[in-house]
């Protein structure tokens, strides 16, 4: 894939545009027990994200990334960011 004006090109006949249908970042398991997917950030940011969402009354839970959790678009941008990202979880805090 190639890369202009803002879209992936794969074999040339159409655009691919990161944006469009692609699913980044599947957890089934989080998200079946209530966990909603927030942001995917270095890590060296995750620590002040946790912060500010707890804060705000939610739980945190943040997940180290997964190339094979990405949709079948992403592989290429997976790939890279499996490497050097973390995926940050929320769900609003029990009732105590």
């Amino acid at each position: 894939m190639t890369e202009g004006d803002g879209m992936l090109i794969g074999d040339g006949s159409e655009a691919v545009y990161c944006s469009e249908g692609i699913t980044v970042l599947q957890e089934p398991e989080l998200m079946a027990a209530g966990w909603e997917r927030r942001t995917v950030t270095d890590p060296t940011r995750i620590d002040e994200l946790e912060e500010v969402y707890t804060s705000l009354g939610f739980e945190t839970c943040t997940t180290e990334m997964d190339p094979d959790s990405f949709g079948d678009a992403c592989n290429t941008c997976a790939v890279t960011a499996c490497s050097t990202y973390l995926a940050l979880f929320t769900r609003k805090q029990a009732a105590t």
